[in-house]
């Protein structure tokens, strides 16, 4: 593809030397076109492992990206933020279809071996002791059935699970903010507007959500990958919405006190050169996601798993169907492979008052946000 356009060699052969002249670790071995070519091939057979800081995975996905991000051959992908009838570029495509041959391979049993299942043992946040091994153990299995590992009984309380009004996190997560929908059903995300009836893909409740809210949290690779109903409901709508697969990518220097976001690279007197996805709100109206539509006690509500980069899989679970009540923590859908976000909107009458603290993690089952406030009892104090 990129010897058959013309310019694309060059570019993307600069774009190579500019991710490499970041200095990040990640890029310290791909010192040219070819090197990233082997990196590609590498990745798409590649059997997940991690290390004690449990970022590998963030970081080999980071590196894909980083280079298909530099401003020499960004523009040839098709972006969140171009037209939704605008088709998918040629390089859009080329990354879906990766994306689909690396989730094949994770479907194989060769994907997961005893020792690269030891490391998320003892990588930093998998606490991997927390959750379902299945009978005779994980080898023989897959790495995306590990991925998506359910969590023992009684791990993942739930708040308020007989108040209607309280609204809990649907997937472990961490909370990155809330915005107002305006009465066009359109919200503003750092100065670009986005259509809700775009992100809900033209569901017939798209509509119903104007004067709303839209929340926003996002998943990291270590977390379980598991959604949960957020609140009692039926189910309306159940569905998967093909889309981009897209990260943005960035390069920043963090003070060497503290604490980075992932493991990073080439260490000066007095900085470190990191590589970071910052999940920022807005490319979630394109890329490939889920859709489940509730009908609750405090109106409609939306909850959209959206996929990140090679976590272009989301599942619906079984038996979760239009028709179907849900209890409040019941599972709704699971990711294989990555980290991801989550999206939560709400109708303007359901008065929602967000409860979450930004940049908190909240695990399935906490509260983060409590509808029609006002229409609480108080209760006197004795």
């Amino acid at each position: 593809m990129i010897n058959n356009n013309e310019g694309w060699k060059l570019n993307f052969t600069t774009a190579v030397s500019d991710a490499h002249n970041t200095g990040t670790i990640e890029m310290a071995n791909i010192n040219n076109l070819v090197d990233y070519y082997n990196f590609l091939n590498y990745l798409v057979l590649w059997v997940p492992s991690e290390d004690i800081t449990g970022t590998i995975i963030y970081r080999m996905l980071c590196t894909m990206y980083l280079v298909l991000d530099q401003k020499t051959v960004i523009g040839y992908q098709t972006l969140p933020t171009d037209p939704i009838d605008k088709p998918l570029s040629e390089l859009s495509i080329w990354m879906i279809n990766f994306a689909n041959e690396l989730g094949k391979f994770l479907n194989t049993t060769q994907s997961l071996t005893k020792e690269t299942l030891q490391t998320f043992y003892t990588a930093q946040n998998f606490d991997v002791d927390s959750y379902v091994v299945p009978k005779g153990g994980w080898i023989g299995h897959t790495f995306n059935e590990f991925f998506a590992r359910e969590f023992l009984p009684g791990t993942r309380p739930i708040d308020g699970p007989n108040d209607p009004h309280v609204i809990v996190s649907a997937a472990d997560s961490t909370f990155q903010g809330c915005w107002d929908i305006d009465d066009n059903s359109q919200v503003t995300l750092k100065g670009i507007t986005w259509s809700i009836n775009e992100l809900l893909a033209n569901s017939t409740y798209a509509g119903d959500f104007a004067g709303g809210k839209f929340m926003h949290a996002f998943l990291g690779t270590y977390d379980y990958h598991r959604q949960h109903a957020p609140v009692d409901g039926e189910i309306l709508e159940a569905k998967i919405i093909p889309g981009l697969v897209y990260l943005e990518v960035n390069v920043t220097s963090a003070n060497c006190c503290e604490e980075p976001r992932i493991a990073s690279t080439r260490k000066t007197n007095d900085c470190t050169t990191i590589v970071d996805a910052p999940n920022s709100a807005g490319y979630q109206f394109r890329q490939s996601r889920g859709l489940f539509v509730f009908n609750s006690t405090i109106g409609l509500v939306a909850v959209l798993p959206i996929g990140m980069a090679q976590v272009s899989s989301v599942v619906i679970s079984d038996n979760i169907k239009p028709g179907v009540n849900v209890k409040k923590g019941d599972e709704i859908s699971y990711f294989q492979f990555g980290g991801s976000d989550i999206v939560y909107v709400f109708q303007k009458d359901s008065d929602v008052a967000v409860t979450a603290n930004l940049n908190k993690h909240y695990r399935i089952g906490e509260q983060i946000a409590i509808a029609k406030p006002n229409e609480i009892p108080s209760v006197p104090i004795p």
